[in-house]
């Protein structure tokens, strides 16, 4: 019987291997592990690259106000990241809805638009030579954010279209 438990014994150690290597690597003294913190603090805020200032839309941050008759669009990939209309203007900024007001005229070729602290510029980047084709279509176009003085502007490629 003791023979047959050390065989039993033998074949389940056999199949259930070894114990595993953890090949990450590992602080061999306290010393290099103080090091490796050290380094990790040393790090400047500006190497930490910060998330964009202009987000895209949720359905909830667009009212009945906006959704009727939308004049301009922004958009990238596929998502709404500006929406204007008579009524104004609104834009998710630093991760939250922000209404923005009408701050110069707005068409095809772009617009301005401002809240406290805020502020947004939308420009085509491709001029077209025939003006009956500026409405109905996407055209490439750069969003400018800026107001925030502790951050530089921030500028996104998109799609901009405005509808008659």
């Amino acid at each position: 019987m003791s023979r047959r438990f050390l065989l039993l014994a033998a074949l389940l150690a056999a199949a259930c291997g070894g114990p595993e290597e953890d090949d990450r690597p590992r602080a061999n003294s306290l010393e290099e592990l103080e090091n490796r913190l050290e380094k990790l603090a040393d790090r400047t805020t500006e190497e930490i690259e910060p998330a964009p200032r202009l987000g895209f839309l949720r359905k909830s941050d667009i009212g009945p106000e906006l959704r009727a008759n939308p004049a301009c669009r922004l958009y990238k990939d596929r998502r709404l990241y500006l929406v204007v209309n008579a009524a104004g203007a609104v834009a998710r900024i630093d991760g939250r809805r922000v209404p923005l007001v009408l701050s110069g005229p707005v068409g095809p070729t772009g617009g301005f638009f401002s809240a406290p602290g805020i502020t947004v510029s939308v420009g085509r980047t491709e001029p077209t030579g025939n003006d009956s084709v500026e409405y109905n279509m996407g055209w490439p176009a750069r969003a400018t954010v800026g107001g925030d003085r502790e951050r530089p502007l921030e500028k996104q490629e998109a799609t901009w279209i405005c509808v008659r």
